[in-house]
This record gives structure tokens, sequence and C-alpha cells, in this order.
């Protein structure tokens, strides 16, 4: 190609005259184009308040840009905006993401549920009674949480937090029971409510001739539970 001048180079590349000039100075200089390491206004998130955030971070993963730079200033003395401290956390790859409901079924649980599919495809399921429980929550738990695995974040329910216990049970006919409760469920106010509830209205619906599928749950296989159910239920279904 030859050697050029740098209004040669403008006039092929429409690269502006003082960043050609720039750039062959630093050719020149240097004997390369690379930028040098150093150069630019240092960060002002140095070792010590970076070892600072990831103690906030190890004891509360929730926490907001807001307080995080209020940490700071307090502990540090270091004034940092929170665009600052978010482009800190996205360079070591941290993301603030909304944790999943619940925890997803692993690819075992889901071939789990289609072999039970299939093995019940063809039933009849007129005198079948679904029965489950649920919470549910007052309020939406919309908390965000830093994290290097967005996709393995599950939701915590706080304890204490107001919620409506409700358990339910259903049928080809439709709704058999649906009864709500603040207590503890365990296996004695899971047979209390079989009891009470169910019983009565399945033998109402279906005299004899009827079966109850429930899910897996501790309170549901304990023996107490079971035993029960082997006394007073005609056929309990298996769940994978």
């Amino acid at each position: 190609m030859g050697v050029r001048s740098a209004r040669k180079i403008h006039g092929d590349t429409k690269v502006t005259l003082p960043t050609i000039s720039y750039q062959l100075k630093k050719l020149r200089t240097q004997g390369s184009l690379q930028h040098r390491q150093g150069n630019g206004r240092k960060r002002k998130i140095d070792a010590k308040c970076a070892r600072a955030l990831g103690q906030f971070f190890r004891r509360n993963s929730e926490v907001t840009l807001h307080e995080l730079t209020e940490k700071l200033q307090n502990q540090c003395k270091l004034t940092v905006s929170t665009s600052t401290i978010s482009r800190h956390l996205n360079r070591l790859e941290y993301v603030n993401c909304l944790p999943l409901n619940t925890p997803m079924l692993t690819e075992e649980h889901k071939e789990r549920r289609v072999e039970w599919a299939k093995e019940h495809l063809n039933d009849d399921w007129k005198a079948t009674i679904f029965t489950d429980e649920s919470s549910f929550q007052l309020f939406r738990n919309t908390i965000r949480r830093w994290s290097k695995c967005a996709a393995e974040e599950k939701k915590r329910i706080p304890k204490n937090r107001q919620k409506v216990h409700v358990s339910g049970s259903i049928s080809y006919r439709g709704r058999i029971v649906f009864h709500s409760f603040q207590n503890i469920m365990d296996s004695n106010y899971y047979i209390e409510i079989l009891e009470n509830n169910l019983i009565m209205n399945a033998k109402r619906q279906f005299k004899t001739k009827w079966r109850l599928q429930q899910d897996n749950d501790p309170k549901h296989r304990s023996s107490k539970t079971e035993r029960w159910l082997s006394e007073n239920v005609p056929v309990v279904m298996n769940w994978p």
C-alpha cells in the first residue's frame, strides 16, 4: 500500500484528522495502537470498598442499590451513585433478578408425571376426588435479589407474612369441600380436615365407590395418615 499521509488516510476512511494524527503519534512512540493499561480515571470503588460490598451481599442478597450507597457512605466514607455500584456489580456478573415463585420440576419429576399420566390414561375419573392445600399471600412478594445464577433463585416466603391457608377437594361433579384455616398443617390436622369435611361429602356423592388422589407431602405420607386412609378411604391413588 505504501506510505500515506494523515490527510490521505482521512480521505479514504473519513476518520477525523485529529484522531488519525493521535493514532500515528502513538504508533511512532509506542509501536502499537493498543490502549495503555492504567489510563483514564481511577475507579471510585477500590479493593477495600469492594470487600465491604461483598460482606453486605453475604448478609443480605436482597439489599437495594440505595441501601448500598448508604452503607458505603457510613462504613467507607465513600460517596458514589447507584449507577457506579450497578456497574461494579455487573462487572462481577451479578444480576438483579426476581426469584421464581416455586421451584421448577426437574427432568426426573417430569418423566415420572408423564409415566403416571400414561398409566391412568384410560381411567374413569368420574369417581376420583383430588385434594390439595395451598397458602395465599395477602400481598405480592416482589423483592428482587442479587445473584450470579438468577435461574436458580427461589422465592422465600417469610413465616410471619400474612397468608390465608386453604384446603380443597374437587371431583368430576365439582367442589367437594373448601376449608380455610390458620393452624399449622400436620398429620393430625390433615386427618381432622378429612374426617370432618371430606369423608361426609364424599360418601354423600359417591357412597363407597370412590378414590382419593393426593400428592407426596410429608403429612400425607406419614404412617399415621396412611393408617387412617387405609381404614376410611376405599382407594388411595399413588403419586409419582
